[in-house]
């Protein structure tokens, strides 16, 4: 569809870029190392990301995005406005004028985005089926995923074409002083040891990823008779009976000390997470929120590979029992066993 393609010595004047990053909160996460690494190769252009409701509260307080454009694509809405959504959302961006749009969604409405955005420069990912909807030079061997990239890889490799530099992994993720402050007086307001506390999250997006009850509470009961740290207990908006069936079933009836956290807000949840030690969580958003923080993440995966996520970090432990050769998908009946490993190689690094 285009003719010519640009290499990253001929853009010029980039002065305003255009970002799509949509998804769940775990996807959105691992995008935000690419807006981090355009900042760096376009200091002075103006970064607007394009964005859906769930994006707004993680980028709303990030200092790299000057402006969102919010597009409420949720299936809960009816058909005609989807797609009333959609189409005002096009009209915005193109008011925009972006000099450059980059597609980290790569899905759904995305392409018609770049495609009509207006902007002089398109770039998205390498051995993309809509190749011909983009016009920055992006090349890369196909299948490049499976072969020798984590998604976090994957993701970065889009600044590629815009520069030669190795950028870091982990996410972009900013809490507010007032915020930060608000939780450190809420830790030195509980009974216990502020060194000896961690946070606990059973939820997961998909119920599939959710580790039994039983299990969850023998980790919790040897992380404290063995290393006498007392769980902070996290619960996922609209998964709150979650938290409440574990903590009914089986903390209260124990001896181990444990606070229940109410709902909150993913800020202060990141800022409960940059002031502890640990998070233990299976494969779910707040593993890549405790990412950005460069946090200990204990994570326990019932169900996908955790090569996909990987940050190529020692402070990452992961725990599940065996993948047979070439599945990244495959049920993982966890044994105490590697759970209770997992715990002392968290242990042996904290």
């Amino acid at each position: 569809m285009f003719c010519k393609k640009y290499k990253k010595e001929q853009l010029k004047d980039v002065k305003k870029i255009g970002v799509i990053i949509s998804g769940l909160l775990g996807d959105i996460l691992l995008r935000t190392p690419v807006l981090r690494a355009l900042h760096d190769s376009y200091p002075q252009a103006e970064i607007v990301a394009i964005t859906d409701p769930i994006g707004k509260h993680i980028l709303l307080q990030n200092s790299i995005v000057k402006e969102l454009i919010v597009i409420d694509r949720s299936k809960n809405n009816s058909k005609l406005q989807q797609n009333i959504n959609k189409f005002q959302g096009i009209l915005e961006i193109r008011k925009a004028k972006f000099d450059l749009i980059v597609n980290l969604y790569n899905g759904g409405s995305s392409h018609l985005m770049v495609l009509l955005s207006g902007a002089r420069y398109k770039l998205g990912f390498c051995a993309n089926k809509k190749e011909s909807f983009y016009n920055v030079q992006n090349i890369c061997a196909e299948d490049r995923l499976k072969d020798e990239q984590t998604l976090n890889n994957y993701m970065i490799s889009i600044v590629e074409p815009l520069s030669e530099k190795k950028y870091p992994l982990h996410p972009v993720f900013e809490v507010s002083q007032d915020v930060l402050k608000e939780q450190e007086k809420f830790l030195h307001s509980l009974q216990y040891d502020r060194k000896k506390l961690y946070l606990l999250n059973l939820a997961s997006s998909k119920e599939d990823k959710i580790l039994e009850y039983k299990k969850y509470f023998e980790l919790v009961e040897y992380i404290y008779k063995q290393y006498s740290y007392v769980p902070l207990i996290v619960s996922n908006p609209s998964q709150e009976y979650i938290q409440a069936e574990f903590v009914n079933s089986f903390m209260e009836a124990s001896e181990i000390p444990y606070t229940q956290l109410e709902t909150l807000s993913l800020e202060r949840i990141g800022a409960l997470i940059k002031l502890t030690d640990f998070l233990v969580t299976p494969d779910t958003g707040l593993m890549h929120l405790a990412m950005a923080f460069e946090n200990y993440i204990l994570t326990i995966f019932t169900y996908t590979h955790p090569i996909f996520v990987d940050p190529e970090n020692e402070r990452f432990i992961s725990v599940y029992e065996e993948f047979d050769e070439g599945k990244l998908y495959q049920h993982q009946d966890i044994s105490k066993e590697h759970l209770l490993q997992g715990v002392d190689t968290l242990f042996e690094r904290v």
